[in-house]
């Protein structure tokens, strides 16, 4: 009797086993969100609500796969990648921020530890990136891993960076595709060594730029010139997923070289500017300049518009850098009186990395 008592103890006594599979899926705990994104590539508004946006899934009975926003930019969520781990007899968790491949032409393979407009398949254990060179998203790159257990293992990643709105995501080049389920995450395949391509013409669009994306801006630079100079801008966006091109407006400050001065463009996809008519722009609801029309160039293009004067352009910089919002308002070929609201959350980050790579 004694040793049966003795055995009801141990067993009444033995933890439960910790099988996420009958726990509620919650987030992880706040001091871990802190921690993931206490890095300088991580750009979200104040007001914004990280948990609003987290996503997770259960992978197995011991690990769990967080999705924490990172970055929100025009058309693009960057975010970070957490696996939750418990042992079979723990109630504790371990928390690893994961990192992925990254392929691009110009670096090759690199490791990353954020994911573009990640989503997670809850019943495949599949997980996507893609991320889009331009908001219509015809070109960029996506990828694809499977859990095996312990990891995740890449399935394929396709990568093209022309953008051509006739070639679809899934018919763009890829760059790896496995071969064979790995039989275990210890046993990966080998890696298909990236298909030969021609030597990319960094003359034309894209013109093998080097991009980042902060906030409400992509900032570009070309690649550098034989002088060493590099052309660079920081672009944001009206946007609009029905037109040719992704947007109806784009907002662009530019500069040839690190020593040239900065210039502003707005540039309008379809409501043309009327050229007899002035324009003014706005910070934060407050007229900054008004442009005559002699003040508002077009040296490359009839829909791209120049803020001519240095002097204006060099006031509005500097009101930018302070503001929130910038408004234009023009009135169209058609007649209409037009105003248009662009971001600036962003530009100040997006001004000091133009800095920082433009070269001589």
């Amino acid at each position: 009797m004694k040793h049966l008592m003795a055995a009801l103890v141990a067993v009444f006594a033995t933890p439960a086993l910790a099988d996420f599979n009958e726990i509620p899926m919650a987030p992880p705990p706040q001091e871990v969100i802190d921690r993931a994104l206490d890095d300088p590539d991580c750009f979200l508004p104040e007001a914004f609500e990280v948990l609003e946006m987290w996503d997770g899934t259960t992978l197995d009975a011991n690990t769990r796969i967080h999705i924490l926003p990172c970055q929100l930019a025009a058309y693009n969520m960057i975010s970070k990648v957490i696996i939750e781990r418990r042992d079979d007899e723990g109630t504790d968790s371990t928390f690893d921020l994961q990192s992925f491949a990254d392929y691009s032409s110009l670096y090759g393979w690199t490791a990353s530890d954020t994911l573009t407009n990640a989503f997670i398949n809850p019943e495949t254990g599949h997980l996507a990136h893609f991320h889009k060179g331009r908001g219509i998203g015809d070109c960029g790159a996506s990828g694809s891993w499977e859990w095996t257990g312990f990891l995740f293992a890449m399935i394929e990643y396709r990568v093209y960076e022309a953008c051509n709105p006739s070639l679809m995501p899934d018919a763009w080049p890829i760059v790896y595709q496995r071969t064979s389920k790995p039989e275990s995450a210890m046993r990966p395949d080998p890696v298909i060594d990236p298909p030969e391509t021609e030597t990319a013409d960094c003359s034309v669009a894209p013109f093998c730029e080097d991009r980042r994306y902060f906030k409400d801006f992509l900032v570009a630079c070309r690649q550098p010139r034989d002088d060493g100079s590099r052309f660079c801008s920081a672009n944001t966006y009206v946007h609009d997923t029905g037109a040719p091109a992704g947007y109806e407006y784009q907002l662009r400050i530019a500069r040839e070289r690190r020593d040239a001065p900065l210039r502003i463009s707005f540039i309008a996809v379809f409501e043309m500017m009327d050229r007899s008519k002035p324009m003014t722009i706005s910070i934060d609801g407050t007229r900054i300049v008004a442009l005559q029309p002699h003040e508002i160039e077009t040296p490359e293009a009839i829909n791209d518009y120049f803020v001519g004067p240095q002097q204006k352009t060099d006031q509005l910089v500097d009101a930018m850098r302070a503001g929130a919002d910038i408004t234009f308002t023009y009135r169209s070929e058609q007649g209409k009186s037009l105003t248009v609201p662009f971001s600036l959350s962003g530009l100040t980050a997006s001004l000091l990395w133009m800095q920082e790579n433009a070269g001589n």
